[in-house]
């Protein structure tokens, strides 16, 4: 009798087949929050191709038994600007792209064909593209090219991803031409003195201005570097990369 198993989606060891897993938990969270977007967890489509390779097999092929690993995968993520294969559980990710290798076993190739399974995860900053997805997304078709085998990609996403620098919100204060008559406009936008001084270094550019005895840092610019809600872009730099995939994918197209 089986006291315990290593599920082979979530790779944790279950020993309780009525309870939930805490990997299990999460990803349950993650598909709802798919399906609000009216799409499929992107972890969820590894499994979704075997229970797919499966049924093929019983019907064109019930002369012979399905295949053992009929469909294995491998998942890649970005360190140091490479893709590595990975260990880690579905859903533990950080960036919106994810990338696997697979090796599929179809009945027309029984001992398997490899393709590079590319994906947004919806659940990740509404599926959109920053600067490391689309360093995924380009090494990923970068590396089939390279291998000579299919790209598949799996597209959920909301488009090239263009934010604000949350932390500055509660902190930009108004100098209004008449305080008790916002409709004649403002002359600047300010930070108060103790919210600069919070700030990381080259967040924003401004210039210092005195008004009744108190220091008032006037907005020039709102830069957003070295804070946590601009990583993996917020702007421009975001459409830079978007014609980057444009380009690897024609590439890809052309081979």
């Amino acid at each position: 009798f089986c006291q315990s198993w290593i599920d082979i989606d979530t790779n944790e060891e279950r020993s309780d087949l009525y309870k939930t897993a805490p990997l299990e938990m999460k990803m349950h969270a993650k598909r709802a929050a798919a399906r609000r977007a009216n799409t499929t967890y992107i972890y969820d489509f590894p499994r979704l191709f075997r229970v797919a390779l499966t049924q093929r097999w019983i019907a064109e092929r019930s002369d012979a038994p399905v295949p053992e690993k009929i469909f294995s995968y491998k998942e890649l993520v970005l360190q140091d600007g490479e893709l590595v294969e990975s260990t880690r559980g579905p859903g533990e990710n950080q960036i919106g792209m994810v990338v696997w290798i697979c090796l599929m076993k179809t009945p027309e190739y029984p001992a398997g064909r490899e393709v590079v399974l590319v994906g947004n995860d919806i659940t990740v900053k509404a599926g959109s593209f920053g600067t490391a997805e689309d360093e995924v997304f380009n090494l990923g078709s970068q590396l089939a090219r390279e291998r000579g085998v299919p790209r598949v990609y799996i597209a959920a996403n909301s488009g090239a991803r263009l934010g604000t620098v949350e932390e500055l919100k509660s902190m930009v204060q108004v100098a209004w031409v008449d305080n008790n008559d916002p409709n004649k406009g403002f002359e600047y936008l300010y930070l108060t003195d103790n919210d600069f001084s919070s700030l990381p270094g080259k967040s924003v550019q401004s210039h210092p201005v005195s008004v009744n005895g108190k220091l008032r840092h006037v907005l020039d610019s709102i830069v957003g570097l070295n804070m946590k809600s601009t990583e993996g872009g917020i702007g421009v730099e975001n459409l830079q990369g978007s014609g980057m995939i444009a380009g690897e994918t024609a590439r890809a197209y052309n081979e």
